[in-house]
């Protein structure tokens, strides 16, 4: 094994200056990793609530056939595609929590139109409405990454995206609950309720409560997004230059492994020449 300042470089101890990273990370960002499953929540209510029971209320409701419902549903997802690219890469320019502010105010304002129209003028509605829907989304991978202490980034972000997930997969059932208020007359035997206005009522909450947590919540500023980007090139120029990637994390753990100054180091947010370390 390799030898660093009388440091054995071991995956024992690789694993162990991982193990005090993610415990201090946790202690100091709890409350971040709350906010953000929250903030998940949110998102994936916003998705569910503008589509799980937008076919049934197309076909029972609005009375269209199959091939109608199809075709919305399916422009629907384009605009959603459409909205959550180009959103994602405007963010990088006008901030994310902007671009995700932006997309809920707006998208609030078409929801009327996503729900009271009775024709297929409902084709550009749900276009229009699921670009800010997809839209909202666009930043949200890079955004929840750079929220996120680099030590568990990876982790951070798929953990709280599939907790808020978990949390609003109640969503349709929560809504199914609120059409019970609104029945509508029988057809032809079967039960029929008015989820067009359950589909307004939840999505109106459902913008509004992203918008709040979107205001309140945190963003990474232009220069620590800068700072982070030249950490990133440092370490792909290395790569090219032959240095792996294990061996790169072996030499950070190594670091933090060195003691107090050390640990500073290996926390800094710019770049560690490792190929200079003794």
């Amino acid at each position: 094994m390799a030898q660093r300042h009388g440091v054995e470089v071991t995956p024992l101890v690789t694993a162990k200056a991982w193990l005090r990273d993610v415990r201090v990370s946790v202690r100091e960002n709890w409350f971040l990793f709350i906010y953000m499953i929250v903030l998940m929540t949110g998102f994936n209510s916003c998705s569910h609530g503008s589509q799980d029971l937008y076919p049934t209320f197309l076909k029972n409701q609005v009375e269209m056939g199959p091939t109608q419902v199809t075709v919305i549903s399916v422009v629907g997802q384009i605009g959603s595609l459409v909205g959550g690219t180009i959103v994602g890469y405007a963010s990088t320019f006008f901030g994310r929590r902007l671009s995700m502010i932006t997309c809920c105010v707006i998208g609030a304002a078409v929801l009327p139109a996503y729900i009271f129209p009775r024709s297929l003028s409902l084709i550009a509605s749900a276009f229009f409405l699921q670009i800010f829907v997809g839209g909202v989304w666009g930043p949200i991978p890079i955004h929840l990454s750079e929220l996120s202490p680099p030590v568990l980034r990876t982790t951070a972000v798929g953990l709280t995206y599939q907790l808020g997930n978990l949390a609003s997969s109640a969503a349709a059932t929560i809504q199914a609950t609120i059409g019970e208020r609104f029945p509508l007359p029988p057809k032809d035997g079967m039960k029929r309720y008015d989820y067009g206005k359950v589909i307004g009522i939840f999505m109106a909450a459902v913008w509004v409560y992203m918008l709040i947590f979107l205001l309140l919540g945190p963003e990474m500023t232009q220069e620590e997004r800068a700072e982070y980007g030249a950490a990133a090139n440092h370490i792909e120029k290395m790569r090219k230059e032959g240095i792996s990637l294990a061996e790169i994390g072996a030499n950070r753990a190594k670091l933090s492994s060195l003691g107090d100054e050390s640990s500073r180091l290996a926390h800094s947010e710019k770049p560690i020449d490792i190929e200079h370390i003794e």
